[in-house]
């Protein structure tokens, strides 16, 4: 389906299409309030942005994708986007861009002014009815990582988190561990929500629960942050649901003294390249990042080309990295 143009805007506004373009641009002032007005409400009825990329790239005719990522910083997401650059064609053009809650639908707005033909979104959608509305009024189709399960996207990648929490836990328990603590980021994902279940569920197998749950900021200072209340619990282990966390979490017991994994077992989510290099080696659940970024671009560039497609989706599995930060339960 095509687009919405300018002349569309100008032939429910009924008004010419100089006019449009004037006011639009800012320019309107020689026009009654009324006329603006008309021409204003035409646009946001038909779902009109003005395509900034298309104006200054006359003659292209590459495609362009946007990606929207919470973080930069954050090393998921950086090979995340390396991958999409490494498998990307020469005639696509990618857009990266950060962004939190609050400024999502800025962010969404800017792609799209700048000519962006799809998007795939990285980070939790808030507000999901609104950006689906925004995005279908505009013919834009979009694809999520399993950050968002529930919402109503044409395309998903999506990785066995369930599983992932249950590898974890099964990994604990076979160390001996029954007094085993779980560290959360204080807002939840969908997937995450997902490692955690596995987590839980399979704990429960045992007849057990965790010791403590512990919630604070997604970062490394968040899991540092968390450190006294897992001394406190007396653990024998902890899973940390995020690499980031599980990096403060070490730093954390080294600076009260605590030897991992003599005293305490740590387990982390998300193999983020530097779980290796750690002093100990962490722990953690590979996810096949790469390949998660290479299968969301090329399905959404075949949702450019056949925009009928029915449902598209990948699911990949994932793998326990048993490092040095696990360890028996000292009897």
């Amino acid at each position: 389906m095509r687009k919405t143009s300018i002349k569309d805007v100008a032939k429910k506004a009924d008004v010419s299409i100089a006019a449009v373009s004037q006011i639009l641009n800012n320019k309107g002032q020689r026009f009654s309030k009324h006329t603006i007005e008309k021409v204003l409400q035409a646009r946001d009825d038909l779902g009109y942005v003005p395509n900034s990329a298309a104006r200054n790239l006359k003659g292209t005719h590459n495609r362009l994708i946007g990606i929207i990522v919470p973080s930069f910083r954050m090393p998921f997401f950086a090979d995340i986007i390396q991958s999409m650059q490494d498998n990307a064609p020469t005639d696509v053009n990618l857009v990266f861009l950060g962004s939190t809650d609050d400024n999502l639908q800025n962010a969404i707005y800017s792609l799209v002014e700048r000519g962006a033909q799809a998007l795939i979104f990285g980070k939790p959608i808030p507000n999901r009815a609104e950006v689906n509305e925004f995005l279908k009024k505009r013919h834009i189709p979009y694809l999520v990582l399993d950050q968002n399960a529930d919402i109503n996207a044409q395309d998903m990648v999506q990785t066995n988190e369930f599983t992932g929490g249950s590898l974890v836990a099964s990994h604990l328990l076979s160390l001996g561990h029954r007094k085993i603590a779980l560290i959360l980021p204080n807002k939840l994902t969908d997937n995450m929500r997902q490692r955690r279940a596995g987590f839980l569920d399979t704990l429960s197998t045992a007849n057990l629960s965790p010791t403590t749950i512990i919630t604070a900021t997604l970062s490394k200072h968040g899991g540092l942050a968390s450190v006294h209340q897992l001394i406190q619990s007396e653990s024998t282990a902890a899973f940390v649901l995020n690499d980031e966390m599980a990096i403060g979490v070490l730093r954390g017991l080294a600076y009260q003294n605590i030897k991992v994994p003599a005293d305490i077992s740590i387990a982390g989510y998300d193999d983020t390249d530097y779980a290796e290099f750690m002093i100990p080696t962490l722990t953690t659940v590979m996810q096949p990042v790469l390949e998660i970024g290479k299968a969301a671009l090329n399905m959404i560039l075949r949702r450019l080309d056949h925009p009928n497609l029915p449902f598209q989706t990948a699911f990949f599995d994932v793998k326990l990295i048993v490092r040095e930060s696990t360890g028996s339960v000292k009897l």
